[in-house]
């Protein structure tokens, strides 16, 4: 008897649980087969990839009189890369986007932030490739500036995930 009462809970506990378990409106079962889906995690880790480089340029602009040319190509090219990365996967809210107001003012506004940052890395790398004749004051800034875009995007982004949270299964 006690069997039967333990597998009727256990039972009735999975059948409460199933629909809990089966919302996600940021992934349908479609986008998870394609690779279509929006990932939360990947999201992060190519912001965080692209803060670290960009934060090491921060370092090197308010330290040396100038950033080697070399060590600022790397550097400009894994913030390019990550940020692109980042963008694409903040893309695949498209569809999202377009039923949720909110959803869309992140996404653009993370957009913004993106392309400042990139646009900010070429500057970066145009200034250090004068070598040491670049203008450390335009380094500074141009790194500064940088940084702060992608501060901004990362607070864009928990932002919108907190929406995508309280919005999930509704």
């Amino acid at each position: 008897m006690a069997k039967q009462l333990f597998f009727a809970g256990c039972a009735l506990a999975l059948l409460a649980a199933t629909p809990v378990l089966a919302q996600n409106s940021v992934r349908t079962a479609g986008e998870k087969i394609s690779g279509a889906a929006y990932r939360e995690q990947s999201s992060q880790a190519y912001w965080s990839g692209a803060y670290n480089h960009a934060d090491t340029l921060n370092h090197y602009a308010r330290t040396y009189s100038y950033i080697p040319t070399d060590t600022a190509a790397e550097h400009t090219a894994e913030v390019h890369r990550n940020v692109t990365a980042a963008k694409k996967e903040v893309t695949k809210l498209g569809d999202k986007a377009k039923a949720d107001k909110k959803v869309s003012g992140h996404v653009d506004t993370l957009h913004k932030h993106y392309d400042k940052a990139i646009e900010q890395a070429k500057a970066i790398e145009a200034e250090a490739a004068k070598g040491d004749k670049a203008d450390q004051k335009k380094l500074a800034a141009s790194a500064a500036s940088l940084n702060d875009s992608l501060k901004a995007a990362q607070d864009e982004q928990k932002k919108l995930h907190e929406h995508l949270k309280s919005t999930d299964g509704k």
